[in-house]
C-alpha cells in the first residue's frame, strides 16, 4: 500500500512538499513560479553566505596580521598635519603601499624618512590635500594597517 502511494505521488509530477507547504491549491503554472523563487532566493542566500566566508577569512588574515608583535603604526594629529609612524617587518612593496593609502586619503607628504635594513621603518609628515574631507586619527590608523598587509603581487 505504501508502495502504490509513492508511485501515485511520483506519477502525478508535483513535489510532495509543496502540498504539505501551501494549504490552498496552486495551479501548476504558480507552482513552477514559487520554486523558481524559491531556488533563486537560495541561490543568492548562498551568494552571500560566500561573500561572508570571504570577508571572515579577509578578517583572519588582518587580525593575525595585526596581532604580529613587530607590527605599529602610530598615528598623531598636530594642527592641520598628521605625524605618522610606522614600524613593520620587511616585505615587498610596503612603502609603496604605504603611498598608495596616502594617496587614496588625499594627503601630500610633506616630509618623510624610510628605511628598509633590517625592517621596514617610515616617519613621516602627511598634510590633508582638501578640507573638504576630515580624517580621524583611528581611521588613518586603519587605513595604514589596511595597506601593510595588503598581498603584493
Amino acid at each position: 500500500m505504501v508502495a502504490s502511494e509513492q508511485k501515485k505521488r511520483a506519477s502525478q509530477g508535483k513535489p510532495h512538499f509543496l502540498k504539505n507547504l501551501t494549504p490552498f491549491k496552486l495551479s501548476n503554472h504558480e507552482q513552477s513560479i514559487v520554486i523558481r523563487e524559491t531556488l533563486l532566493y537560495i541561490a543568492i542566500l548562498k551568494l552571500k553566505i560566500e561573500a561572508l566566508q570571504r570577508e571572515y577569512e579577509d578578517f583572519k588574515i588582518l587580525k593575525r596580521e595585526l596581532l604580529h608583535p613587530f607590527q605599529e603604526v602610530k598615528v598623531e594629529k598636530i594642527g592641520e598635519k598628521f605625524q605618522v609612524k610606522i614600524e613593520s617587518l620587511k616585505g615587498e612593496n610596503k612603502l609603496v603601499n604605504v603611498l598608495e593609502a596616502f594617496e587614496e586619503m588625499e594627503l601630500s607628504v610633506a616630509q618623510a624618512r624610510v628605511s628598509c635594513q633590517d625592517s621596514f621603518s617610515m616617519e613621516a609628515i602627511v598634510v590633508p590635500q582638501s578640507k573638504d574631507k576630515l580624517w580621524s586619527v583611528d581611521d588613518m590608523t586603519q587605513t595604514l594597517v589596511k595597506a601593510l598587509v595588503k598581498p603584493s603581487y
